[in-house]
C-alpha cells in the first residue's frame, strides 16, 4: 500500500493504455476532491480521446465489485453489480477502497480501450507545479500519441502504425485523408502536446462543466 493521500495535496495518477505496440502513458495531478465524472473528462483530454463513446471505471478489470459510469445504459450492466453515476464517487474514496492499488478505466465498449490507472506519490516538484498552475488538473508527463478515435481497437491501431508513414502502402492516402493530414508531413507517433493538454484541462476546470453531473455529460456530450 502506498503512502496515504491527504486533503491538502493533489492526487497523482499514472494512466497506461494497455495492449499497444509502444507505451502510451500519462501522469496527471488532480485536486483531492475530484469525482469520477471529472476524472473521466480529465483522462479524455490527457490521453487525446474525443469523448464519443461510453466508459466505465472499475475496481478490477474482470469480476468488478465497483463500477462507476454514466449509469444510463442497461446493456452494460453486470448482474449483481450496480453501476453508480460517476459524479457520486470521489477518487480519494476509490483510493481508500482499493488500498492504493490500481483501478481500471474502460473507454469505448466496441473497441475496448483499457487504461490501467495507478496511484503515485506526488514529488516536491509536482506540488510546486500544482500550486503554480492554480491547483487545476495538470498533466506532468506524457509518452506516446494516443490512437485516433475509431481507428479499430488495438488491431486497427497496429495496422495504422504500419501504414501512416509508408507512402508506398495502398492505404496510405486513405488514412491521411481520414485524419486530414498533409500527404508529405511525417506523423510522429511519440509526439504529445502537453501544453495543449493543460490548456484544455485549465479551460475545463474553470468552466461550469467542472460541476456537471454524469447525466448532463451523457445528454450534452463531453468535448
Amino acid at each position: 500500500m502506498k503512502r496515504g493521500i491527504t486533503p491538502q495535496q493533489p492526487i497523482k495518477l499514472k494512466i497506461s493504455l494497455e495492449g499497444l505496440p509502444f507505451r502510451v502513458t500519462r501522469k496527471v495531478l488532480v485536486p483531492h476532491n475530484t469525482n469520477l465524472i471529472q476524472l473521466h473528462v480529465v483522462l479524455q483530454y490527457a490521453m487525446g480521446w474525443m469523448g464519443g463513446h461510453l466508459f466505465q471505471f472499475r475496481d478490477r478489470r474482470t469480476y468488478p465489485g465497483v463500477i462507476a459510469s454514466y449509469a444510463d445504459d442497461p446493456e452494460f450492466f453486470i448482474d449483481e453489480v450496480e453501476e453508480t453515476p460517476a459524479h457520486r464517487v470521489k477518487l480519494h474514496s476509490l483510493y481508500n477502497f482499493r488500498q492504493g492499488l490500481p483501478f481500471w478505466y474502460w473507454y469505448d465498449f466496441g473497441y475496448d480501450w483499457w487504461h490501467k490507472v495507478s496511484f503515485l506519490v506526488p514529488s516536491r516538484r509536482d506540488l510546486g507545479l500544482f500550486e503554480l498552475f492554480g491547483e487545476q488538473p495538470l498533466c506532468v508527463e506524457a509518452e506516446g500519441k494516443c490512437p485516433p478515435e475509431d481507428v479499430g481497437g488495438v488491431f486497427g491501431f497496429e495496422q495504422f502504425c504500419q501504414v501512416i508513414n509508408d507512402p508506398n502502402h495502398e492505404e496510405y492516402q486513405s488514412y491521411r485523408h481520414w485524419l486530414g493530414l498533409d500527404m508529405d508531413a511525417p506523423y510522429d507517433l511519440m509526439q504529445v502536446d502537453v501544453l495543449a493538454i493543460n490548456n484544455s484541462l485549465r479551460d475545463f476546470f474553470n468552466s461550469d462543466r467542472w460541476k456537471w453531473e454524469s447525466d448532463r455529460f451523457f445528454r450534452e456530450g463531453l468535448i
